[in-house]
């Protein structure tokens, strides 16, 4: 046990030898270094976002828990932000970090990966972003999901619209819209779908809405379900519970046609010797939000 102070205030680490990656043999201790390192570069990110955690205390080959209460025991420096829900109005309490000491608490409760709230804490109703979560069904799905990707910034693009692309660090890729915060969920959820069934009209052999997986085939699902009320997304550069821990990694498009990338490229051990020879892609991401036009309608 050790006690490290960050931003002036002090917190003590747990268990920092313990292993939450068995096969790779990644440690608690790892995982804390990590989010102690990346935080100049996930922090915007995720600012004024509520977050919950997705924990994994015994590692990522027992079950993990997702969190969204914050819980009793944080300490009171941690920035929080009380939300009324829609089903049942009960309040939830859900972290906001915006800090590397938070960042590195949320480590020690062996949190692996952030989930964030695609609008901000103060503007809860009207999203600062639009994601398309592209979702492979089949494996030797990659070249074509790299092509529904560039359609898809090409779509947008024609609305006047500046699309970024990253890996999840799990099996797909996400395309990420910066919005002002202007347009409601409603707005968003809508033109999305639209974009996508204009995909899917020119492409039905290769890409999907359907939400079950049994009934997709080999497509690829484009999934625009996330912009709602509520639902999240993985933050750039959290971490992935999967073994060699990789890293959702934000992108350059052209980065795209490398026949060496795969959607878990990046992990804990390699991500710091890319942003050292490549400034972030997604660098200036807030610069190009934009408001939605207007919808036509057929």
């Amino acid at each position: 046990m050790s006690i490290i102070k960050i931003n002036g205030h002090e917190i003590e680490l747990s268990n920092e030898d313990k292993i939450l990656f068995p096969k790779s043999g990644i440690t608690k201790g790892d995982l804390i270094d990590y989010y102690q390192k990346i935080a100049p570069y996930l922090i915007p990110y995720i600012t004024n976002h509520p977050l919950t955690m997705h924990r994994f205390p015994d590692g990522i080959d027992k079950e993990g828990f997702y969190q969204k209460e914050i819980g009793a025991y944080f300490p009171s420096w941690i920035k929080r932000k009380a939300i009324k829900r829609r089903s049942n109005e009960k309040v939830v309490t859900y972290v906001i970090c915006n800090d590397h000491a938070t960042l590195v608490y949320l480590a020690n409760q062996a949190t692996i990966v952030l989930h964030a709230w695609l609008s901000t804490a103060n503007k809860l109703t009207y999203p600062d972003r639009m994601i398309f979560d592209l979702d492979p069904s089949v494996k030797n799905a990659w070249p074509q999901l790299k092509k529904t990707a560039q359609k898809i910034k090409k779509k947008l693009e024609k609305h006047g619209l500046v699309p970024f692309v990253m890996t999840t660090g799990s099996k797909g890729l996400h395309i990420t819209v910066p919005l002002k915060q202007v347009d409601s969920f409603t707005k968003v959820r809508t033109f999305a779908k639209q974009i996508a069934k204009e995909l899917i009209e020119e492409d039905s052999e290769h890409l999907t809405l359907e939400i079950r997986k049994e009934k997709r085939g080999t497509k690829i699902f484009i999934d625009t379900l996330r912009n709602q009320w509520a639902q999240l997304s993985v933050a750039p550069y959290s971490v992935r519970a999967k073994e060699d821990a990789p890293v959702a990694t934000p992108l350059s498009w052209s980065e795209l046609s490398n026949p060496k990338l795969n959607p878990q490229s990046y992990n804990i051990k390699n991500i710091f010797r890319r942003l050292n020879q490549k400034k972030d892609p997604w660098k200036d991401f807030y610069k190009k939000a934009k408001s939605l036009p207007k919808l036509k309608t057929k």
